[in-house]
């Protein structure tokens, strides 16, 4: 899962009912706010009750659920405790659906949230030099991130979702031609990849010095439901060193930072927890994790996000039965703090309305501390 909400929600044309807004219970404790609720989670505290967030949300789940597809208003009407922001990357249309962005790649708009990538821009790694990055300063880069800002800065936490390389290697390359690149040019890669590091660096810095962004998130995909998508021994040659320095230098700006990847981790979930993650996400069902398992293993060392299944219950079951998968997460991962509900990956085209709002509701009636689910 990449690019984060700046490419906008999905044209899809699906008609939806609408509900009225989640709202949580009302309380007679101190007020505390959804990006106190994250922050307290990401240091693995107690808050409150179980915050949550989502990656992205479909623009028809948001339009039934709260009557707009705009993030922003997702957010708030959802009662959501976080956003995720992208930095924000001039479109040229080529088509109706087809655009080019700044970094030269041609991608197509879907149904779903996300456009798939359809050229990329280096055909040779040996000759990217002849690359130039786009400016992370130019004028706009972070309209999105200002908005969200402006509008839920001081109630909800706003993340800014960067990359730690993978993924930028991925959108350059072309899915094949980053691993065939990884295999047979392992230098020229790393060299490439060394300056994705950097970019992504210079633009958390910028967010950080200018808007005091304290928590970054990062969405690099390296495994699939089996296992990653190279040998053990690559990735840790040339991918983990570079992944140690982009944690690094966020941390050291003193950002929270949240990993996540889809599919079968176990490689290099103790590996990235040791680079100073402060977040694991999503705990794949998938790859057959459990909260529970999940919690077991790492829940001492890091806050764990996750694990309503996005493609079986919140698809086709019904809303007690997303009642109980929510009961289930809430009883493994809550227990001691350090634990963001959420889908096992995003509130995809796919997901019931229904079921989402029945997620919420779950959470709402059976998330709050001392004793969640």
């Amino acid at each position: 899962m990449s690019p984060g909400w700046n490419y906008g929600a999905s044209r899809s044309l699906r008609g939806r009912a609408k509900w009225p807004p989640c709202r949580r219970p009302t309380t007679t404790r101190p007020r505390v706010t959804g990006k106190e609720r994250i922050l307290r989670a990401l240091d693995r505290g107690v808050p409150d009750a179980v915050p949550t967030f989502e990656w992205f949300i479909d623009a028809a789940v948001g339009r039934a659920l709260a009557g707009s597809a705009d993030p922003v208003d997702i957010v708030q009407r959802l009662d959501l405790d976080a956003i995720n922001v992208r930095p924000d990357y001039q479109k040229t249309f080529l088509s109706e659906r087809v655009f080019v962005d700044e970094w030269r790649i041609r991608r197509q708009l879907t149904e779903d949230c996300l456009p798939a990538l359809v050229a990329s821009p280096i055909a040779d790694v040996r000759r990217h030099g002849d690359y130039s990055f786009p400016d992370p300063e130019a004028p706009g880069r972070f309209a999105s991130l200002e908005r969200a800002l402006q509008r839920l800065g001081d109630e909800k936490a706003v993340v800014l979702n960067l990359r730690d390389g993978f993924s930028d290697m991925r959108d350059l390359l072309g899915y094949e031609g980053a691993l065939t690149a990884l295999l047979c040019q392992p230098q020229a890669f790393g060299a490439l990849l060394d300056r994705s590091v950097q970019y992504n660096l210079r633009l958390a810095s910028i967010a950080r010095r200018r808007y005091g962004v304290q928590i970054v998130a990062t969405t690099d995909d390296v495994a699939d439901a089996e296992r990653l998508l190279m040998r053990p021994e690559t990735y840790f040659e040339l991918v983990a060193p570079r992944f140690r320095d982009v944690i690094s230098g966020y941390k050291e700006m003193g950002y929270r930072c949240i990993k996540h990847c889809d599919g079968n981790i176990d490689a290099v979930a103790d590996f990235w927890i040791s680079c100073g993650i402060d977040c694991l996400d999503p705990i794949d069902p998938d790859a057959g994790y459990t909260m529970e398992t999940a919690k077991a293993r790492y829940g001492r060392r890091v806050c764990l996000k996750g694990n309503v299944d996005c493609k079986g219950a919140l698809c086709t079951g019904t809303p007690e039965q997303i009642e109980q998968e929510v009961r289930r997460c809430l009883r493994a991962g809550a227990p001691g703090g350090g634990f963001i509900l959420s889908s096992s990956n995003t509130i995809h085209r796919g997901v019931r309305p229904e079921n989402y709002r029945a997620m919420l509701d779950a959470l709402r009636r059976y998330g709050s501390y001392p004793n969640p689910g």
